[in-house]
């Protein structure tokens, strides 16, 4: 039997599991590209399964922050041609390199100089760091908020000098741009950026640009189903969008899903929340080499077994 032979009927037997599942979960492509992610999503269909990218926004009750109050966003390489003000609000510096690197770093396309800030605990980037602990971030956003508005509202004085540095860049700038990597799980802090970045898109070009959430999966799933994740089952005629219930952590921890397709990487605490499911739960890595094929024998599988 040839390798070709062999990787059909491994492909015949994983499409088997998923189709025999109780409940399965098609996760892991957030920052996926649009090819993978529509892959994906139609993977999700065939299986009649619960599809969440695995946008942390998707754990908040409330859903997410732009379908709540909307967000001041847009493609990175508006950043790298226009931006003369870059805040990199609460990244991880591992998460921010690569970013700087291929949109930061390039010279402004008008010619004018960049100036790059860098707000957190943690410098992302060498220089311009104001210094700011993980907590302090949703007041942060709203003194700049109330600055920005023109609302005396005086800063603590923990957070004043950082207040001060970042008023007075922001009102030099001609154009600014939030880099964000946030991880917070209550959404009360991607709101209130949300907020800043839209008051002061009122008077400058102002954006926010998310990293590793909010991806290209989140827009997919928005295109095909009408929300951005935590769908209880992929159905493009009226897909129940629950967000807080049906996203991946939960649906993992609950013990809701016995099979689960990652087409990327999953965070770490749905890692832990699988491996404590032990043997309970079937999870299949794929990629986009592999997604058209296991697509293809699943519905050979499901028109076989009569799964809808």
């Amino acid at each position: 039997m040839n390798t070709t032979d062999e990787q059909a009927r491994d492909e015949e037997r994983t499409a088997a599991k998923l189709v025999a599942a109780r409940r399965v979960l098609v996760t892991g492509f957030t920052a996926a590209p649009v090819e993978t992610a529509a892959l994906a999503c139609d993977l999700a269909e065939a299986l009649g399964a619960a599809v969440d990218p695995g946008d942390i926004d998707c754990g908040q009750v409330a859903g997410p922050t732009i379908t709540r109050i909307g967000a001041v966003t847009a493609d990175p390489g508006e950043l790298r041609d226009r931006a003369d003000l870059v805040v990199f609000w609460f990244c991880p510096p591992a998460q921010a390199a690569a970013f700087r690197a291929a949109y930061v770093t390039p010279a402004i396309a008008t010619g004018r100089t960049r100036r790059v800030l860098t707000v957190g605990p943690t410098a992302a980037a060498p220089e311009g760091h104001v210094a700011v602990p993980r907590d302090d971030a949703f007041d942060l956003a709203r003194l700049l908020h109330a600055a920005a508005a023109g609302i005396a509202c005086p800063a603590p004085a923990p957070l004043a000098a950082a207040c001060d540095t970042l008023h007075t860049a922001l009102e030099d700038a001609g154009c600014v741009a939030f880099v964000t990597g946030h991880d917070d799980p209550t959404g009360f802090e991607p709101w209130s950026l949300a907020g800043l970045v839209r008051a002061l898109a009122h008077a400058k070009p102002a954006f926010q640009v998310p990293l590793g959430h909010g991806g290209t999966g989140a827009a997919v799933c928005t295109w095909r189903f009408g929300a951005a994740g935590a769908i209880a089952q992929a159905d493009r005629n009226g897909a129940a969008f629950l967000p807080a219930e049906c996203d991946t952590l939960r649906l993992v921890s609950r013990g809701e899903v016995d099979g689960i397709v990652t087409a990327g990487p999953l965070p770490a605490a749905v890692e832990a929340a699988i491996a404590a499911r032990g043997d309970a739960i079937t999870v299949i890595r794929a990629d986009e080499h592999s997604l058209p094929r296991l697509l293809a024998a699943v519905r050979t599988q499901a028109a076989v077994g009569g799964r809808p």
